[in-house]
């Protein structure tokens, strides 16, 4: 069985907001008959807006691919053995978006979630295999993985 995971955005948050600018600026040129720069801005707004990082998971041959999503299209990865790992672990994860308006003004936005890392032979999360908003779903897909993969399970003490 092939399992296969969004993990994250690779430019997430701000740069989306560029994506949108590059997306309407692209159309604004086309328009206006610079076909030229309609094009290129057109192509790194789908780079911005579509480009992902995901991991494959192959149970029968034991393999696990991370890779990026290269405008939505191409995947690009290596496949590793799962034999490199010793086991699963819940890490809970924080980011925090920091951004000051004109008056110097600190707005913050924080994002929580928590993933599924392979831990390698130095007892130390290696490779993120799932992201779930809550720690229930994180801990119920941590423990499929386990019986998948034939993995035992590593705890962590919450940060937050």
């Amino acid at each position: 069985m092939k399992i296969d995971n969004k993990i994250q955005r690779t430019f997430p948050g701000p740069l989306t907001i560029i994506g949108i600018t590059f997306l309407v600026l692209a159309f604004g040129f086309v328009i206006s008959g610079i076909w030229y720069f309609g094009v290129s801005f057109f192509i790194f707004s789908l780079f911005f807006l579509f480009t992902y990082s995901g991991v494959t998971i192959d149970t029968e041959k034991r393999q696990i691919r991370p890779y990026y999503m290269v405008f939505g299209l191409l995947k690009r990865g290596k496949w590793i053995p799962i034999e490199h790992f010793v086991g699963l672990t819940l890490v809970p994860m924080q980011k925090v978006y920091s951004m000051y308006s004109n008056s110097n003004r600190k707005n913050d936005s924080v994002s929580k979630d928590f993933r599924v890392y392979l831990v390698d032979h130095r007892k130390r999360p290696a490779y993120a295999i799932k992201a779930c908003k809550t720690e229930e779903q994180a801990q119920n897909s941590m423990d499929e993985f386990a019986i998948w993969l034939h993995l035992p399970v590593y705890s962590v003490k919450k940060h937050f």
